[in-house]
């Protein structure tokens, strides 16, 4: 059990590795330069207020129900899959041939 654990964790920190560089570099680009540490801040401090709160609710699931846990991560990703798609047909409309970026 020990060895898929740390398997997971190494997986899950390449992950949020990659996320937090590709959304820092975001700021950067939508952010001017005179503005960017007040971004940053801002940026830190709603990531941070976030993780409290996922991690009150994933404790008060876990706690009360594993599969609702599940059901709940589950619904998150869907919706931030929804998300994703949703900004990304914005950016390329439907027969252009044009890909994001």
């Amino acid at each position: 059990m020990l060895p898929a654990a740390v398997a997971g964790v190494l997986v899950w920190g390449a992950a949020v590795g990659l996320q937090d560089s590709t959304v820092k570099a975001l700021v950067a680009d939508l952010v001017p330069r005179e503005r960017r540490a007040t971004a940053y801040g801002v940026f830190a401090a709603v990531q941070g207020a976030g993780a409290l709160v996922g991690g009150v609710a994933a404790g008060f699931l876990y706690d009360r129900s594993v599969a609702g846990l599940i059901a709940a991560v589950a619904l998150t990703q869907a919706v931030a899959l929804a998300m994703v798609i949703g900004v990304l047909a914005s950016r390329c409309p439907a027969g252009d041939g044009s890909r994001p970026g």
